[in-house]
Parts: structure tokens; C-alpha cells; sequence
């Protein structure tokens, strides 16, 4: 392990119930709660100010997504009641109400969802996932959302996590049963079909590696997917370009031969981020630890253990003792976005103990 990350900035109690999901943009960092609002937490005072805040949804929210120009800050994010919900951030913050009929179907029932902004032309994209196992696609011009397509696979599991390449214009969707699909971003043609060779239920066919998020690499090589195996972590890489699997990111191996049966995490691994070349992967689990991977390598490079003691007491004396696992969601801040923090890599992080955690790689700044 040749890195080290330290801590910059926490907030206690930062929602009144789990933070499931957090989001970078210039200016902000974005969270998401079970307690039904987003909250804007300023990416340019040092205390992490809290800027804004909106209630969406009684039944809690679980995902969101950024798309950000030079003028405004889109913000799409996704109810335990199955509803989508469009914000806009330029001046302030405002309710997007003008949407497609499809995102209006009472009758739908959304769950991950993922912004993309096209490299070259103005063909920007909502992808939204199903818990028919369906995907749909929609174009973004401006803040107009439109209708373009739903995905054809056969597969019905619950699809639960989706990413989109801006490089190569692919779409990567995971499911409850393990399974991950690339497809053809244009023609929505599926490309290839990632299955997992996790554990399976003795009584049904059903499976016990529900994939809980996928990410591509920026440039769009790599595909990097945290699994269930029972009640571990594991996390696959695969390539996308010819469709095979890399290796696994192990824990106990400091070798680059890693094996089919290691795990990442010693619980569940919640989510995945790589930096901003693509050259390390951040992962965070269950177990209260976030690892810091080398993609080249696949050797873990850092091992963060977030102790819960941390928090000053006034945000432990809210917090309920059930739900304390201190990462849910990560995501890798870009380098010289926050200022102080210089060219390091940083590194955000949420959780059912509802504390927001940023740290940033040590050296100098």
C-alpha cells in the first residue's frame, strides 16, 4: 500500500435519516437521504457549509445524478416510491415539472438512474433503470428530457445500477441476479453479458450476488462491478472492448494474479469510483472500510477504516445504533476542485450513519 488519505471535513448528522447516495458538480456536493431531501454542501468553504436544501419525497430517496454546463446544474434523483424527480440549480434551486409522459407513468417504478454528456456532439442522455429489468433512455437538450428508447432484454431481474460511456457511447446495467449487460448506447443493441458466478439459493434459482454498482473507467476501457457473494463484497473488471473479464480486486492478495473467489470487502460493497485518470478505483463496503485500488495492478493501494467516533457528540446522541455502517455511496472529487486540496485526489463518502465524510490523498498541496 503506497497511499494515505486524511480527513478534511465531516458533518454529523447531516440528514435525519441513511444518506444512500452523493454526487460531485463544481460547486457542490450533492446528497441524497431516506428522509426525502437533497442537500447542497458547498465545495468551497473548508466546514463543508451546508448551501441548500429541498424536500422531495416522503418515502425517502435512494439515487441521484448530476448534469452540469456552464450555466446550470441539472439534478435528477429517484424515490423509494419509484418516481423520478428533476431539479435545476442556476440562480436557485427549482422543480423541473415539464416531463415526458413515460417518467410520469404511475405504473413505473424507477431505481438507479445516470446522466451523460456527449464528448463531441449534443446528444446528451438520461438513463433510468426498472425493477421490470428494463432500462429507459432519453435524450437531454437543454433541461427538456425526451422519450428515445426502452431496452429488449429478456433478462427481468430487477435492474439495479446502470453507467453510461461518453467515449465509446455504451451503457453497462447490473441485476439483482448478477448479471450485467453492455449495450450499444445508439442502437441499444446489447453488446455483452457479464454473468456472475456468485453464490445462488438452494431453494430457487434466485441469486444471493445482486450487483450493486457499476462504473466505467474515464477513456471507457475498463467496467468495474461490486457484487454480492452471500454476505460479501466482491468487486470484477472486466474489459470492455473484448468483452472479458480482467480479474477480481482482492483484499488478502497483494498480487496481481488474483482469484475468482476473493472478496474485496469483508460485507457487502455498496459502490465503486474511479479517479479522474482512471488509474485507481475507490471502493467502500458494510465493513467500515474504504480501499483505494491500483487498476493497473489491481493491488490495493490505501485501506481507510472510518471509525464512528469521529463525529462529535451531539450527531452521535441522533444517531440509531441499527443503522451505522459509515459507507453506503463514494464518489473520487476531481483534483483542484476543492480549494487548499491542490492537484491530490479527494474523496467523499455517505452512509446509514448519515455523516458526511471528505478526505483527500496526503502530500503536499
Amino acid at each position: 500500500m503506497g497511499k494515505q488519505y486524511i480527513s478534511t471535513a465531516i458533518v454529523g448528522d447531516a440528514h435525519q435519516s441513511d444518506i444512500l447516495d452523493v454526487c460531485v458538480s463544481k460547486k457542490y456536493t450533492v446528497t441524497c437521504s431516506a428522509d426525502g431531501s437533497l442537500k447542497f454542501w458547498s465545495n468551497s468553504s473548508s466546514d463543508r457549509a451546508l448551501e441548500t436544501k429541498v424536500f422531495v419525497d416522503k418515502f425517502g430517496l435512494h439515487h441521484v445524478s448530476l448534469f452540469e454546463t456552464s450555466d446550470f446544474l441539472l439534478i435528477g434523483t429517484v424515490s423509494f416510491s419509484g418516481k423520478f424527480y428533476l431539479y435545476k440549480m442556476s440562480d436557485q434551486l427549482a422543480a423541473v415539472d415539464d416531463l415526458p409522459a413515460e417518467l410520469k407513468n404511475e405504473k413505473s417504478s424507477f431505481w438507479a438512474l445516470k446522466f451523460m454528456k456527449d464528448l463531441e456532439e449534443d446528444n446528451n442522455v438520461l438513463a433510468i433503470t426498472m425493477a421490470s429489468g428494463e432500462t429507459q433512455i432519453y435524450n437531454l437538450q437543454g433541461e427538456t428530457l425526451t422519450y428515445t428508447a426502452t431496452t429488449s432484454s429478456t433478462d427481468k431481474s430487477f435492474a439495479t445500477s446502470v453507467d453510461l460511456d461518453p467515449t465509446f457511447k455504451r451503457m453497462a446495467v447490473g441485476h439483482q441476479n448478477g448479471n450485467v449487460y453492455i449495450y450499444d448506447l445508439e442502437y441499444l443493441k446489447p453488446l455483452y453479458e457479464f454473468q456472475s458466478y456468485g453464490l445462488k439459493k438452494a431453494t430457487s434459482s434466485s441469486s444471493l450476488s445482486t450487483v450493486r454498482c457499476v462504473r466505467f473507467s474515464p477513456g471507457g476501457t475498463l467496467l468495474a462491478v461490486a457484487r454480492d457473494s452471500g454476505a460479501y463484497g466482491t468487486i470484477f473488471l472486466y474489459d470492455v472492448k473484448y468483452g472479458e473479464v480482467i480479474g477480481t480486486l482482492t483484499n488478502a492478495s497483494h498480487s496481481s494474479n488474483v482469484g475468482i473467489g476473493g472478496f474485496a470487502h469483508n460485507s457487502w460493497c455498496m459502490s465503486v469510483s474511479f479517479n479522474e485518470d482512471g488509474t485507481l478505483l475507490a471502493s467502500g463496503g458494510l465493513d467500515d472500510t474504504i480501499r483505494i485500488w491500483s487498476t493497473s495492478t489491481r493491488t490495493k493501494e490505501a485501506n481507510l477504516v472510518v471509525s464512528k467516533s469521529d463525529v462529535d457528540d451531539e450527531a452521535l446522541s441522533h444517531a440509531n445504533q441499527l443503522d451505522n455502517a459509515t459507507c453506503c455511496a463514494l464518489s473520487f472529487i476531481p483534483r483542484g476542485l476543492v480549494a487548499g486540496e491542490g492537484d491530490n485526489d479527494g474523496l467523499v463518502i455517505v452512509g446509514f450513519d448519515r455523516v458526511v465524510r471528505w478526505f483527500r490523498e496526503a502530500g503536499g498541496v
